[in-house]
């Protein structure tokens, strides 16, 4: 019996829109201006602080020591007026069941376990969160994962991971996981698509409808 391992933000809800919101007024708070579309296509999947360090040295900019507490604040506040569920995803996980869930995610654990709570999501998966502050090295490394795994008793290579981005499909794969490659909430499904498949995932769907069929006719 396989475990499912689920990426939190753009798998579980429909996060990434207002953390990219939140991360471009960051930046442009501190002289670094950037569209949201451009700050998806380029950190989405990554840590914060993987973002701030790559657009210090391609800016020169600076940032408050406090920034990622500033962003948790702001990012909390919009979860409690406009975070929803990815469409069809509690059907999917009751379908999928009677067994418990864990995730895996690049996101702060208080912001995951707020997220869950908010979507009414939390029965799935309890306090079965790993994030990449209980591990060395957050994705694409394969840390998380692996101890998301061993968390839940199981090998990686038992594990079925649903991913949206090519960061945590490159971790997943690289721990040795099934990947699944989710393209539901990215704005260019099609091109996306592709870029998962490269990293490393066995099948991409794009409804969350289509997940018990494809873990049924085993196509990993």
């Amino acid at each position: 019996m396989a475990h499912f391992i689920f990426d939190c933000d753009g798998v579980l809800v429909d996060s990434e829109p207002l953390s990219m919101r939140v991360d471009v007024q960051i930046l442009a708070e501190n002289g670094v201006v950037m569209s949201e579309e451009e700050a998806h296509r380029r950190f989405v999947g990554r840590t914060f602080s993987a973002m701030l360090d790559e657009i210090s040295r391609e800016f020169g900019a600076s940032f408050p020591a406090d920034a990622s507490t500033h962003k948790d604040l702001r990012l909390l506040k919009l979860y409690e007026t406009d975070l929803r569920a990815v469409d069809g995803v509690e059907s999917t996980l009751e379908a999928l069941g009677p067994q418990h869930f864990s995730v895996a995610s690049n996101s702060p654990y208080e912001r995951v376990e707020t997220a869950l709570r908010i979507a009414r999501l939390t029965r799935f998966f309890g306090n079965r969160i790993t994030t990449f502050e209980h591990v060395a090295r957050g994705k694409p490394e394969p840390d998380v994962f692996i101890e998301a795994a061993r968390r839940a008793g199981f090998a990686p290579e038992d594990c079925i991971v649903v991913e949206d981005s090519v960061t945590g499909v490159t971790a997943a794969h690289r721990a040795g996981c099934h990947v699944l490659g989710f393209t539901g909430t990215h704005p260019h499904p099609e091109e996306q698509a592709a870029k998962l498949l490269n990293a490393g995932a066995a099948s991409v769907f794009r409804h969350m409808a289509e997940l018990p069929r494809l873990v049924s006719e085993r196509i990993l």
